[in-house]
């Protein structure tokens, strides 16, 4: 069960809480977002180059999207709200929870449809004040109604006419019907996690439908069947891996982020590469493009 391929460590970036990461295959670049230090970063493999952006307050995820132009304009999830970003300007789209000061957003995706799904989250993880929403590409805003205490996920699966949501703190991986008008239905519980394996963190879906999970606390990621059955676990050199992603040029390497928040010095002894960006190299197994947000240009005000 417990697979053993190489795991490089191509970024020790010391990340408090490195999240977000998504692969660009125009740019052949992976991109992906350290909440705490409120910064953005980009690594480039073929080259080597690695950048980083200041970016507050507290971006959280970052997705491409269908606007036009010489460099990628993405949509990108913040404390305060869901934005335009491109190169060093943002542009505020809207606030979900103008309302929920001690909320912050967090994980994101985008549905087959070009919906983009997004959670919040209380900041000091002290009460289930989280939803998850969908905001299509008109800027229509609907949510689910259900209240978390840390949001996850989501992701889609277009063959099997599913999403899934990770509710962390419970353990839970939650499935639901994806309607023709790209609403969910039927939301129920569809995968109890193994609380030994740490909490489900970040989710990704690879070319065969299977699920990988990313766990906090507890140094692995691991691939589920569609049937929810356990197939494989990768231990990762650092405790809280918190999510994955597919790139390369043949979508074949499995990126992977963590963080380093909140743990002890004996555990930073353990795990000292925690915080960073890791590359495994997959022979059996590519991911899925990244989804772009179907929004075409900048809204007029």
């Amino acid at each position: 069960m417990l697979q053993t391929p190489k795991v490089t460590c191509v970024w020790q970036a010391e990340a408090r809480l490195g999240e977000g990461v998504v692969w660009i295959e125009q740019e052949q670049a992976l991109y992906w977002v350290d909440i705490l230090k409120e910064s953005l970063h980009r690594y480039h493999p073929a080259s080597g180059e690695q950048q980083s952006w200041s970016q507050k307050p507290m971006i959280s995820a970052i997705l491409p999207t269908l606007i036009p132009g010489d460099s990628t304009t993405f949509v990108a999830t913040y404390a305060n709200g869901v934005k335009l970003l491109r190169e060093d300007k943002n542009t505020l789209l809207l606030d979900p929870e103008p309302r929920l000061k001690e909320n912050r957003l967090n994980d994101a995706w985008v549905s087959p449809n070009g919906d983009l799904w997004l959670g919040s989250m209380d900041c000091q993880i002290t009460k289930a004040s989280g939803q998850f929403y969908r905001l299509s590409p008109n800027l229509e805003l609907n949510t689910l109604d259900e209240k978390y205490w840390v949001t996850n996920g989501p992701t889609f699966c277009a063959k099997q006419g599913y999403g899934y949501f990770v509710d962390t703190e419970n353990f839970i991986i939650k499935r639901g019907k994806l309607s023709e008008d790209g609403n969910i239905q039927e939301l129920q519980d569809w995968l109890h996690i193994d609380r030994s394996f740490g909490n489900p963190d970040g989710i990704t879906l690879d070319a065969e439908q299977h699920i990988w999970v990313a766990h906090f606390n507890g140094a692995k990621l691991s691939r589920y069947t569609p049937q929810g059955e356990l197939e494989r676990q990768i231990a990762i050199p650092a405790l809280n891996v918190t999510k994955c992603a597919f790139g390369g040029p043949n979508l074949s390497t499995l990126y992977v982020v963590s963080a380093r928040e909140g743990m002890s010095e004996q555990q930073l002894r353990d795990y000292p590469l925690s915080g960073g960006v890791f590359a495994i190299e997959l022979n059996d197994i590519k991911g899925l493009a990244t989804p772009a947000f179907a929004i075409k240009e900048y809204p007029t005000a």
